[in-house]
């Protein structure tokens, strides 16, 4: 039997949690206010899990998080939140958080997430040391957009690696959003290292001869047309982090050299014997197969290992369908400014052909054709026939009489969403499983949706419902 602590500011929530949680064996304790967590915590009690939500009423819950888990002498903390935006997620997993779990929670799946809270736990010699307390992170970077299950999980592992300076391999298909994870790691360093220079170095878009001198730099005279001393990227990377992207490009020579940065942390520019010491943190990314350019002696063995201390793998937006209308949502406010027109919803049919696609070009794919949509769309909404997937990047605006009238009242693309959720329940009968598949979506999702949209479906055997 554990004896869990619950941080939660909704009664229903509490009491939900308590009683599933009981009925396993486990001894509980909720309480609905951080100051409450913390006198808790501070108790003589021993806690081994705990459950902390983040919408705390006196406090946030990422501020409470590093001081709760010193006073319960580092027991794993499971973040519940219903905000599962990246940020939130990076910040909690790279301030101490055992995991990050979104409401509504299955209980199936939480339990197995303390079970293995409890067996980490158990096995644990020493509990980790609190990272330091940091300044909230700029909201106005960049993102990765998801809430699947996938991309949670890719947001855990940044954040994780986002307090540590290892080498990081970023591997993914192209458009995946690769660099972005890498100004991810960077920008949530902690420390100094999140205000140093972020330098990134696109090895594919350079002549093989240019990419050592871009790299390295060089000395005046070192080659044709060096008419002057050039300082190289690892130099201008100072004590931030340098990314270098499709590294499976680089040439074997330049290799041995990298190779040699990656050991000894120093390096020299081309045309001069001087060593300088490299303070940066490498960052590198691929969409190519590693394994296999090391079998064909295209890429060096050593060097590899040396890259792939930890890797990051980013999935393709096939195997993430539902996150597809948030990206699409995020994405509609950015793309009508670029075009200049105000274009601030989809169609269900425009939806549901997104939804559809394959999206061999992932993310970066489906912001061209929602920008060539734009271009293409005569209202504010984008409706199917403005939906271009063909391969041909030419914009045909489509003729003024072939023009449909504009409904007076177009859905946006929450209502789009709704419509598609609650049409699938209806034709599965209320089957979630079914359901899922259908959609291609999680359960967690699913129950989220559902709850969110306020939509009823009949109780089937063994689809009982979910902890909200």
């Amino acid at each position: 039997m554990a004896r869990l602590l619950i941080v939660d500011d909704e009664p229903g929530v509490r009491e939900s949690l308590t009683t599933g949680l009981c009925e396993a064996g486990h001894h509980v304790h909720a309480v609905g206010t951080a100051a409450l967590a913390l006198e808790a915590a501070n108790a003589k009690e021993r806690w081994d899990v705990v459950l902390l939500d983040l919408g705390l009423p006196d406090r946030d819950g990422l501020e409470v998080l590093g001081e709760l888990r010193a006073r319960v002498h580092d027991a794993p903390v499971i973040v519940i939140s219903g905000n599962s935006e990246m940020a939130s997620t990076v910040r909690a997993m790279r301030d101490g958080a055992f995991d990050f779990m979104s409401k509504p929670l299955d209980p199936d799946e939480l339990d197995k997430r303390i079970d293995r809270a409890l067996r980490v736990s158990s096995n644990r010699a020493q509990a980790a040391v609190p990272p330091a307390p940091r300044a909230e992170h700029d909201a106005s970077c960049m993102e990765l957009v998801g809430s699947s299950a996938a991309m949670r999980e890719v947001f855990k592992l940044l954040g994780l690696l986002a307090a540590s300076r290892a080498t990081v391999l970023i591997r993914g298909d192209s458009g995946t959003g690769k660099e972005l994870a890498a100004k991810i790691l960077h920008e949530f360093a902690l420390g100094s290292a999140a205000s140093a220079p972020f330098v990134a170095v696109n090895c594919a878009a350079l002549p093989g001869p240019l990419v050592e001198a871009e790299i390295f730099g060089y000395k005046r005279g070192a080659f044709t047309g060096a008419e002057k001393d050039r300082p190289g990227k690892l130099e201008a990377a100072g004590d931030g982090t340098i990314f270098l992207d499709e590294v499976g490009e680089v040439p074997l020579e330049t290799q041995v050299k990298l190779l040699r940065v990656l050991q000894e942390r120093r390096y020299e520019r081309l045309g001069e014997t001087e060593s300088h010491e490299f303070k940066a943190r490498i960052v590198a990314a691929t969409h190519r197969d590693l394994e296999g350019l090391v079998k064909s002696g295209k890429f060096r063995e050593d060097l590899y290992y040396r890259l792939n201390v930890a890797t990051v793998t980013l999935p393709p937006l096939r195997e993430r369908r539902s996150d597809v209308p948030l990206i699409i949502e995020r994405l509609l406010g950015a793309i009508s400014g670029e075009v200049g027109r105000p274009v601030t919803g989809i169609s269900p049919g425009a939806l549901a052909t997104l939804c559809s696609h394959d999206w061999p070009g992932n993310v970066r794919e489906l912001r061209n054709v929602l920008t060539r949509a734009a271009v293409r769309c005569r209202g504010t909404v984008l409706l199917e026939e403005d939906i271009e997937l063909a391969s041909s990047t030419e914009y045909r605006l489509p003729e003024p009489t072939a023009q449909k009238a504009e409904p007076e009242r177009l859905p946006t693309l929450e209502q789009a969403e709704r419509d598609l959720v609650r049409r699938a329940l209806a034709l599965t009968r209320g089957h979630r499983a079914k359901t899922c598949a259908l959609l291609g979506i999680s359960r967690p999702t699913l129950l989220r949706k559902i709850k969110r949209y306020g939509l009823s479906t009949p109780s089937r055997e063994g689809e009982g419902p979910a902890l909200s």
